[in-house]
């Protein structure tokens, strides 16, 4: 996934480093940030940029149980300093409490990831987002506010395309998880709605590198399933396996 910086580009990222240390300093709080970290290759560029600026600040790491397992073993190793923060419930039980987690109704993120943090009093929190990464990030600012969680998002990184990011990782020699060289391009949940599709190419990937994971879902998706039917309610499937099938299918 690396590749060297050239000419024009390496002064381009200069500037841009220097820019981004200067808006985490600008911004520091006194009781320090809470640096959100996934493991993932902008958060991994988030953090080194934070301890670049010299800025107070704690790391977190919400583990929601179906990401790679390779990713929690990544960051014990290379980030031990990492505080990892975990869900009250878990996202099988979740299933079976709600529905399985949708494109359009995504309650999966909230529970899995935001929640876990509430309980962390430090409210000035980076998070490694970039514009290019979804057009809905566009529309929002490099600094938010959420009322509900009373704090403020700050997006250092916003604006970094992801040549950007693999350069600086290249550059300050920053270790990053092996399932990138292994031709994954995304390190988060291996079980996610956005990855669904009529091809079903990322679920059939996935499953076949985390079977165990897959195994759990299905089975508390049936549960939910059975339960539903059980009280009667109008689902289109008429069987557990189809609406597994479709729900894999997008």
């Amino acid at each position: 996934m690396k590749r060297a910086s050239q000419g024009n580009e390496s002064d381009l990222l200069d500037i841009m480093v220097d820019e981004i240390l200067t808006f985490i300093k600008v911004h520091e709080p006194p009781e320090g940030y809470f640096v959100a970290f996934s493991g993932g290759k902008d958060s991994l560029v988030t953090l080194h940029l934070t301890r670049m600026a010299g800025v107070k600040h704690q790391t977190f790491y919400t583990c929601s149980s179906i990401e790679p397992p390779e990713i929690a073993r990544f960051i014990r190793e290379h980030y031990p300093e990492v505080t990892f923060l975990y869900p009250e419930t878990s996202f099988y039980e979740l299933i079976k409490r709600k529905f399985p987690p949708l494109r359009t109704k995504r309650w999966c993120c909230d529970f899995l990831r935001k929640y876990p943090t509430r309980k962390i009093p430090l409210k000035h929190r980076l998070m490694g987002m970039r514009i290019e990464e979804s057009r809905d990030r566009g529309d929002r600012p490099r600094i938010e506010r959420h009322i509900r969680e009373n704090t403020l998002v700050y997006k250092p990184i916003f604006l970094l395309k992801e040549w950007a990011v693999w350069d600086l990782i290249e550059r300050y020699e920053i270790p990053y998880p092996s399932l990138y060289d292994e031709g994954w391009s995304r390190v988060g949940c291996v079980v996610c709605p956005f990855i669904c599709s009529p091809n079903m190419k990322h679920i059939d990937r996935n499953r076949e590198r985390w079977p165990g994971i897959y195994k759990a879902f299905e089975h508390a998706v049936s549960e939910w399933f059975e339960m539903r039917k059980a009280q009667g309610a109008k689902l289109k499937e008429r069987t557990t396996e189809e609406y597994i099938r479709n729900w894999y299918r997008g």
